[in-house]
């Protein structure tokens, strides 16, 4: 229940004009002034994805890959990698384990890295890019192809005489808005944002309506 009501603030909250504002945060999103509309507007959302995307698949259920990972239907690939910031504590952490457990579970060849003060989508570091993972493994899977490893880290006794970094950047350019899927493609729109609609959520909003249109968007918040 706490944890419905802290979900939904953050997603039907109020901008400064007192409306409800969007995803964006900023604009109103159409959600009506009290909680019952609230309900109707997340009824419609919870509706509309059920009804499938133009090939037919709901696409909350494809934004969680351990719904398919393993499955009997899916081609599962040779090997994978896993990189997660872990600055979000227990749900990245936890996640993250449960993608690798499913991951070996179908046999295929996983690493998880974590990085303790990574965030949401964290960088690539210390030389582990993508596209040296992917030359590894495709030197180590594929028949004929030239072996590739990482050259070794050279000892420095001495500082360097650098004063500023100069054109660092990520391994892999764009990598973190890789992360934002979910409002493009088949996963959402600029009103609607895949991550917010769960049919528990809803179920919770439907039992509890009289309570929550008491708490949302009152005069109070």
């Amino acid at each position: 229940m706490i944890k419905a009501q802290a979900f939904l603030e953050g997603r039907y909250a109020k901008g400064e004009s007192g409306q409800n504002a969007g995803p964006g945060g900023g604009m109103p999103d159409g959600n009506g002034p009290d909680g019952n509309e609230m309900l109707e507007s997340y009824e419609s959302d919870i509706a509309s994805i059920e009804d499938g995307d133009k090939y037919g698949n709901n696409i909350v259920d494809l934004y969680n890959p351990i719904n398919y990972i393993g499955d009997e239907d899916t081609e599962s690939p040779t090997w994978t990698r896993i990189v997660m910031g872990a600055s979000e504590s227990d749900m990245s952490l936890f996640a993250s384990m449960n993608m690798q457990i499913a991951w070996l579970n179908s046999r295929t060849d996983v690493r998880l890295e974590w990085q303790w003060d990574g965030g949401h989508v964290p960088s690539e570091i210390f030389g582990e890019s993508l596209t040296l993972y992917v030359d590894e493994m495709y030197g180590q899977y594929v028949e004929g192809a030239a072996e590739v490893t990482k050259a070794a880290a050279q000892t420095q006794t001495e500082n360097g005489t650098a004063t500023e970094t100069t054109g660092t950047s990520k391994a892999t350019p764009g990598f973190d808005v890789m992360d934002y899927g979910q409002e493009t493609y088949e996963f959402g729109s600029s009103t609607q944002d895949a991550r917010h609609f769960d049919k528990y959520v809803l179920k919770v909003l439907q039992e509890d309506a009289e309570t929550l249109s008491e708490l949302f968007n009152s005069e109070e918040k």
